[in-house]
C-alpha cells in the first residue's frame, strides 16, 4: 500500500475530529484514486470513509463501509486493520452486534497476533456498551480484564484510562469506597508521572463527595476543572459533568 495513501487518510481521520466532514471526503475521494485496486490501500480508504460518517452522526451509512474495509483487511492479510474495522463495527451496531463483533475480533486476534494492539480497545468498547445498557457487572468484568491487560504490557497511559473505566464502574455500582481508593492510587501515580488525569480527578471528587469529604471533592474538582475547563471538546459536549464539577468545586 503507498505510503501516500496512508497518509491522507490520516489526514482525513483529523480533520473528521475537527469536524471538517466535507475536507475529510474530499481528502478521501483522493485517496481512494490513489489506492486503484491495491485491496490494503481500499480497505484503508473505506474504514476512514466510515469513520467520518459516524463522527458525523451517520451510523447507518459508515456501517457498510466498515464492513468492506473488514472484508478487504482480510483478504490482503492486514490483519490489525482487519481488527480496527471489527471494532468500528461493533461501535456503530446495537449491543447485540457489539457483542458478536468483538467475538469477531477477538478470534480474530487470537488467529493473529500481529492485530493484538486492538485487544484493549475492543474490551474497552464493549465494557462501555454494557455500561450505557445498565449492564454494570458485565462491563465491570471487560474493564477489569482490561486493567491487567494494560498492566501486563506496562502502557502506563492506557492503564489509567481503563482504571478509569473501573472507577466510573464502581461509583455505578454504588462501592464507593473501592472506587475512592483506586482513584486515589490512579491519580497519585499519574501525578508520580508528571501526567494529567482529569478523568479519574473528577471520580475522585464525586466520590469524596459521596463520601462525605467536601474539601477533598472540593480539593480535586478544582484540579480536574483545571484542565477540562480549556478542553473544549468537553466543555462542549459534557456541559452537565462540567457544571456539575464547578457546583463541587464551590
Amino acid at each position: 500500500m503507498a505510503d501516500s495513501v496512508s497518509d491522507i487518510a490520516a489526514r482525513a481521520r483529523k480533520l473528521g475530529l475537527a469536524g471538517d466532514f466535507a475536507a475529510g471526503h474530499a481528502l478521501i475521494d483522493q485517496a481512494c484514486r490513489l489506492a486503484s485496486d491495491d485491496p490494503q490501500a481500499r480497505a484503508l480508504c473505506a474504514l476512514e470513509r466510515g469513520r467520518l460518517y459516524n463522527s458525523a452522526g451517520e451510523r447507518e451509512t459508515a456501517r457498510p463501509l466498515f464492513g468492506e474495509a473488514w472484508r478487504l483487511a482480510r483478504a490482503a492479510g492486514a490483519h490489525a486493520l482487519a481488527a480496527d474495522a471489527a471494532h468500528m463495527l461493533a461501535i456503530v451496531g446495537t449491543l447485540d452486534d457489539a457483542v458478536e463483533w468483538t467475538a469477531t475480533a477477538l478470534a480474530h486476534i487470537g488467529e493473529h497476533p500481529e492485530a493484538g494492539i486492538w485487544r484493549g480497545p475492543l474490551l474497552n468498547n464493549l465494557g462501555w456498551s454494557y455500561f450505557d445498557a445498565g449492564r454494570l457487572a458485565d462491563a465491570l468484568a471487560l474493564f477489569e480484564q482490561a486493567v491487567e491487560l494494560r498492566r501486563s504490557a506496562g502502557e502506563k497511559r492506557e492503564l489509567r484510562i481503563a482504571r478509569y473505566a473501573v472507577i466510573r464502574t464502581l461509583r455505578a455500582l454504588e462501592r464507593l469506597e473501592e472506587a475512592h481508593r483506586l482513584a486515589e492510587e490512579t491519580a497519585a501515580a499519574a501525578a508520580a508521572d508528571g501526567a494529567q488525569a482529569p478523568y479519574v480527578l473528577e471520580e475522585l471528587a464525586e466520590c469524596r463527595a459521596r463520601l462525605g469529604d467536601l474539601d477533598g471533592a472540593r480539593d480535586s474538582a478544582r484540579e480536574a476543572l483545571a484542565v477540562l475547563e480549556k478542553d473544549q471538546a468537553f466543555v462542549s459536549g459534557e456541559p452537565e459533568r462540567l457544571a456539575r464539577l464547578r457546583q463541587l468545586a464551590r
